[in-house]
């Protein structure tokens, strides 16, 4: 058991076991990061209305001109609600 001592105090300060060591922990650490990674969602670019694009005061069913609170709340989260329902047909 005292033979031991000396060699692994040699195999762990070895220059070339210490390299080996960091670069391995780097590989891992990058390939956890690539396994792990998500995408961002895609911010959306809302194009600038104009006065004859906007729709009627009856079909958004509110006259004031103010954007619907669910609407303000995908706004803020970067989903737009042409991305919650797929099927609605503008």
């Amino acid at each position: 058991m005292s033979a031991l001592l000396p060699v692994l105090k040699q195999v762990f300060t070895n220059p070339i076991v210490i390299g080996t060591a960091v670069v391995v922990i780097l590989y891992m650490n990058f390939c956890s990061y690539v396994a792990n990674y998500r995408k961002k969602p895609v911010k959306s670019k809302k194009k600038a209305r104009t006065a004859s694009s906007r729709p009627s005061a009856g079909s958004s069913g509110q006259s004031d001109g103010q954007p619907s609170s669910d609407t303000q709340e995908t706004q803020e989260s970067g989903v737009s609600a042409d991305d919650e329902n797929p099927d609605s047909q503008q």
